[in-house]
């Protein structure tokens, strides 16, 4: 079975345009509407981002980037958005996405919904040894109870493609 985290994928290589006020010298992107339009353009690929951050504001100078973070069902994904070129006052960026270790949390989470969904009952716990990386091959162990029985399952990272990582839980035992 195959869980994919997103669809955040779709959103890699996604362009925004925003207005930047000059100030002295150097112009930049207020943090804000950069997260706007992240959100904006996920949006537009029908990707539910939910809390949308920057750390700081974007400088408007063609190659300068800034890395912010949003989450997609609880899972953080990384959206860097690069400043691809200027016209005027508008400063015109690049939007690609990129995978975050599957929490813990979200892990635990999604493995009970696939467990619940094959074995039609629900599990009573779900334990993962910690998050999954996001790179192909890693593993993770997980321990499932349902119906007082113990279940062991290595969860297996198949792909890792723009902010979405899949992977597949195998019965160890």
């Amino acid at each position: 079975m195959v869980y994919r985290i997103g669809r955040v994928v779709a959103a890699a290589g996604a362009a925004a345009a925003l207005l930047f006020g000059l100030a002295g010298c150097s112009a930049s992107v207020p943090k804000e509407d950069v997260a706007s339009s992240i959100s904006s353009e996920l949006g537009k690929q029908g990707i539910q981002a939910q809390n949308v951050t920057c750390p700081q504001d974007l400088n408007a100078e063609v190659g300068r980037s800034v890395r912010c973070e949003f989450q997609v069902d609880g899972q953080p994904v990384d959206a860097v958005a690069t400043v691809s070129s200027l016209e005027g006052d508008t400063a015109k960026f690049d939007i690609t996405t990129e995978a975050r270790p599957v929490a813990k949390a979200v892990l635990e989470r999604e493995v009970g919904k696939q467990v619940e969904q094959i074995a039609q009952a629900t599990p009573e716990t779900v334990s993962c040894a910690g998050d999954l990386p996001a790179e192909v091959g890693k593993t993770t162990p997980c321990t499932v109870t349902a119906q007082g029985e113990a279940l062991d399952l290595t969860v297996t990272v198949t792909e890792v493609d723009g902010g979405r990582v899949n992977f597949s839980i195998e019965s160890t035992g």
